[in-house]
């Protein structure tokens, strides 16, 4: 049972789900206005391609993830999908860096790692989660 002494997601395990949409929203709308710029920062040519399909991508992910926060006992396949969802985008940012980060700029290389542990930091509020929302 929460009370109002428990930490905010505790008593609304919802909120990071709900905090991911708007936070993919935001991604989504900022990666397709200001691809070409950020491409330029990066330093990478290629990367404008990725940065308009990470867009794109981030509108559907935006609402699967206010759909599970808005659901008051979302089903644990759509947990799972989204643990899964979390944890292949830092691989792939890791792996982007890996491969790629001699031929970006400092700039580039930090983004890509800033967002990787944002990203990172989100997955282990969700994977930490209270019971309560996989019940």
């Amino acid at each position: 049972m929460a009370t109002a002494t428990q930490p905010l997601i505790l008593r609304d395990p919802g909120l990071i789900y709900r905090f991911d949409a708007v936070l993919s929203l935001t991604m989504c709308v900022g990666l397709l206005v200001l691809a070409t710029p950020l491409t330029t920062l990066i330093g990478w040519a290629p990367m404008h391609t990725v940065l308009l399909g990470v867009g794109i991508f981030l509108l559907p992910w935006a609402l699967f993830n206010w759909t599970i926060g808005a659901a008051t006992g979302p089903d644990r396949i759509s947990l799972l999908a989204n643990l899964l969802g979390d944890g292949l985008w830092v691989l792939l940012s890791v792996l982007l860096l890996v491969l790629y980060s001699a031929q970006m700029t400092a700039i580039g290389v930090t983004f890509i790692i800033a967002q990787a542990l944002a990203v990172s930091v989100i997955f282990a509020i969700k994977l930490a989660g209270p019971k309560t929302l996989r019940a």
